[in-house]
């Protein structure tokens, strides 16, 4: 069995970010979380990179619109699977270079299938 699959999961709302947590580790995930963008964007720009980021767009301090931008104009992030988790994405366009959007309130096995796409099985 190799390395499990690491995801940063960016989610403002404490509750929604650990049960997201809590789920993704029970699925064999390691997962990292950020309370908004900034600190999204100051942990991507450190090694390990992310297999896979789950990102809220709607978030204080720097949106998931603003993080999107930064990942996409760096080359080293630019191909790492975004799967936009929010309930935002609904009325909106998602950001360029999004790979899925899973709706709030989250279905789990929605998300457990969407993220299988994105990343190799854990």
């Amino acid at each position: 069995m190799g390395t499990p699959s690491l995801v940063l999961l960016v989610e403002d709302h404490v509750d929604s970010r650990e049960l997201l947590e809590e789920f993704l580790t029970m699925e064999g995930y390691t997962v990292e979380t950020a309370g908004n963008g900034r600190t999204a964007w100051e942990r991507l720009r450190q090694p390990p990179c992310p297999d896979a980021v789950l990102l809220d767009l709607m978030m204080p301090v720097m949106s998931g619109w603003e993080l999107m931008r930064h990942v996409r104009g760096d080359a080293r992030l630019s191909k790492v699977p975004v799967v936009v988790v929010s309930g935002a994405g609904a009325s909106q366009p998602l950001p360029e270079g999004v790979l899925a959007a899973v709706p709030k309130p989250v279905d789990l096995g929605e998300l457990r299938a969407t993220l299988a796409r994105a990343v190799a099985p854990p």
